[in-house]
């Protein structure tokens, strides 16, 4: 419920700002502040899958639609009535045993919590820095992609996060292809998007980097079906920028939050 909240805020919060064109460094602004929020409601609730990148990438793709001057009501109409829907469903786990729900993890510290949140706060600035400094299209590739090695606690499961985003990325763009070789209509790529939904939640917790090569074409077919005009370069663009924002990542994330020693 929690997590559908989070996701449902910085969505219409992405779809309410859309109007305004942002770009650059007030993208960036807004990008900022959904990764620490987000950081800091995840760890303390101890949502799955954790970090910030979903609410991160739900603002950055939808506020940088082009919708015109006004908000896309009926898009925001659509988002609320499917979130809505969804917590519907999801609330029927609560009829279940509670054992088959899961068990919460341990509680994280609040120092820790904090540390973590200015860590995304950091990563997040420096990597959309970099790439407004290089003219990154589409800069919520950037910062989401930055975001994905922090939700690993440690240097060499960042590297593994990484390594999974962009092989995963690099077979979801493969995937991407094959389908869009095939000039399929709106209602087959509508279709495609929700064959793709499967895998992607299936995998996601448990294999990262196979769950990406679904949700990687997913995102761009959705994006591309709201905004028709964007063609194949956007896929260049935002594999660029999403390669872009792990490197940057891991290595920021290697500097700002290295984990005390402890002495016996």
């Amino acid at each position: 419920m929690l997590g559908a909240a989070l996701m449902l805020c910085a969505g219409i919060c992405g779809i309410a700002m859309a109007p305004l064109g942002m770009r650059g460094w007030t993208l960036l602004a807004g990008g900022m502040f959904w990764a620490a929020f987000s950081s800091l409601i995840a760890d303390r609730y101890g949502l799955k899958p954790g970090g910030a990148f979903f609410p991160l990438f739900a603002f950055g793709a939808l506020g940088t639609l082009p919708v015109g001057e006004l908000p896309a009501l009926d898009g925001l109409a659509a988002f609320v009535a499917t979130a809505l829907f969804s917590i519907l469903l999801g609330q029927a786990a609560r009829f279940g045993r509670v054992e088959e729900c899961g068990s919460e993890g341990l509680a994280i510290p609040w120092p820790r919590i904090l540390r973590r949140a200015c860590t995304y706060l950091i990563v997040v600035f420096l990597a959309g820095a970099v790439g407004i400094t290089l003219q990154v299209e589409h800069l919520q590739w950037t910062m989401a992609g930055a975001a994905v090695p922090l939700a690993v606690g440690n240097a060499r499961g960042r590297l593994r996060r990484g390594a999974h985003r962009i092989g995963g990325t690099v077979a979801g763009i493969g995937v991407l292809f094959g389908i869009t070789a095939l000039t399929p209509s709106e209602l087959m790529i509508g279709c495609c998007i929700i064959l793709l939904m499967f895998p992607t939640e299936a995998y996601m917790v448990r294999n990262y980097g196979l769950a990406l090569s679904f949700f990687t074409p997913l995102i761009i077919l959705m994006l591309q079906l709201a905004n028709p005009k964007s063609g194949s370069q956007m896929v260049w663009d935002c594999a660029m920028g999403n390669l872009l924002g792990v490197v940057v990542g891991i290595a920021a994330a290697s500097i700002f939050e290295r984990q005390p020693r402890t002495t016996i």
